[in-house]
């Protein structure tokens, strides 16, 4: 899931990305900023990658900054051109440059408008195999509704396979799901979603072999009286319900359901900004 964030104000037009910034080598990478060669836990360009973060942090390299050429650096420090370009590599995925063929590398905004989310407790759960177990509830095969048909891009009238499971750690019941799939004989999706592997994929970015991607929602919800008792909860109690769909190798959309927790269960935890780790 994503969470949205308040952009970053724009640099000044005057600079721009294509902007130059001139300072002499030593000013910027002063002696406070070395490499140790010997390091063997920190390879020198990872250590060269946090000394650009450090200056660009410190305000020394402003967004639209042009950073010196890569043999500059590579001189200055005495590193190879390879050496200096995989730093820069690193600290350009990480979002705070931006290089641009035959111009040069240039400072920019990180892009923290959005923020990965993982899901801390469920995960905890899903993955302690010895003690977690799966129960199916209901299998079968039914008849599309409109809006079921529209999202999974079926016929009118085209079948479906609705599955409702119950997933159990240390005998608790702690996640309940509910699943519509394309029916296809020949696929491997219904055989791959009763086990309880498939459902811990979809909250560890696993996969599976048939699965390109997922979306998912997640909004709060009271619990009514049928999900209070298999979740062996109090009925009204708030839950966090999952929402998802997702997509085989074609694009095309293979199912959708949701999963239900109550919010005990539930923590979501991010990172905002550059991380080392």
């Amino acid at each position: 899931m994503a969470a949205v964030f308040p952009q970053s104000p724009p640099a000044a037009k005057a600079r721009g990305l294509h902007g130059r910034f001139s300072m002499n080598l030593k000013d910027l990478f002063s002696s406070t900023h070395t490499i140790d060669k010997e390091n063997g836990k920190a390879p020198v360009y990872l250590q060269l990658s946090n000394i650009i973060k450090k200056l660009i942090a410190g305000g020394k390299f402003p967004h639209g900054t042009k950073l010196p050429s890569e043999a500059a650096i590579g001189r200055h420090y005495g590193l190879s051109t390879m050496t200096v370009r995989q730093a820069l590599s690193l600290v350009a995925e990480q979002g705070l440059l931006r290089r641009v063929q035959g111009s040069g590398t240039f400072v920019t905004v990180p892009g923290w408008t959005r923020a990965s989310f993982s899901w801390d407790g469920l995960v905890d759960l899903l993955t302690d195999r010895q003690n977690s177990s799966l129960k199916i509830i209901k299998a079968g095969i039914a008849e599309a509704s409109p809006a079921v048909a529209q999202r999974l891009e079926l016929e009118k009238n085209c079948k479906v396979i609705h599955l409702i499971r119950l997933v159990s750690h240390k005998e608790n019941p702690f996640l309940l799901n509910e699943t519509l799939l394309r029916f296809d004989p020949r696929a491997p999706v219904v055989e791959a979603e009763l086990e309880l592997s498939n459902l811990v994929g979809f909250f560890t970015g696993d996969g599976s072999n048939y699965i390109k991607k997922t979306a998912l929602k997640v909004v709060p919800v009271a619990l009514s009286q049928y999900e209070a008792e298999r979740l062996m909860a109090q009925e009204g109690e708030v839950a966090f319900k999952i929402h998802y769909s997702f997509y085989d190798y074609d694009d095309k959309p293979l199912g959708l359901g949701w999963f239900l927790a109550a919010k005990k269960y539930v923590t979501l935890s991010t990172r905002i900004g550059l991380w080392d780790n």
